[in-house]
């Protein structure tokens, strides 16, 4: 998947630089072909993703997005690292799951990012300095209960488990967390997504 990506860059690319009629055309083509080949990826990761959920009766927890590509292009990376982030259609993936949960029966939630990189997966500690975290690029180590585990893995369990507390009581007003103190009221955020 990322390799046919790559190639629709290379392609554009090479295609720009020319700038005749036909290659405009040739470029609108291939904006086109690649507009359905992302929706037909987004539509299949979608799909399994709701399918896997009905099957075994949970529920789907994602991170909120939105504004993704702001904080990412913010920070210094390789321009083919920052292509490869800004073509990926997060929404349009969001919106497919959604609505095709809705129609299985299968709840979605959305929670809030912060911390969920930097909090421990086992014993909710965040790192006590501000600014410092217990991530150190794809590894996570507590300070605090020694956990050592993948950094996205670590985050993905925290997002599980902020996902578990709304859909178990999605009545409450407000919901606090042990992360930090920082993610009361993180009801509000839940109920917009």
């Amino acid at each position: 998947m990322q390799a046919t990506r790559d190639r629709y860059s290379r392609v554009r690319a090479s295609l720009q630089s020319k700038r005749t009629r036909g290659s405009r055309r040739l470029l609108k083509r291939l904006s086109g072909k690649e507009a359905r080949f992302q929706k037909n990826i987004n539509h299949s990761i979608s799909r399994q993703l709701v399918d896997e959920a009905k099957t075994i009766g949970a529920a789907l927890a994602f991170e909120d997005l939105t504004d993704i590509r702001k904080s990412l292009n913010a920070k210094p990376r390789n321009k083919t690292e920052r292509r490869r982030t800004n073509n990926w259609a997060f929404y349009q993936l969001r919106m497919f799951v959604t609505y095709k949960a809705v129609l299985a029966g299968v709840p979605v939630v959305f929670v809030p990012p912060a911390y969920t990189s930097q909090t421990c997966s086992h014993c909710h500690h965040v790192h006590p300095e501000k600014g410092k975290s217990y991530r150190n690029g794809k590894v996570f180590k507590c300070g605090h209960c020694g956990l050592e585990a993948d950094a996205d893995g670590n985050a993905a369990n925290n997002i599980a488990t902020l996902g578990v507390a709304f859909v178990n009581q999605p009545e409450s007003s407000v919901m606090s967390c042990v992360l930090e103190g920082q993610l009361s009221l993180m009801n509000s955020t839940f109920n917009q997504g």
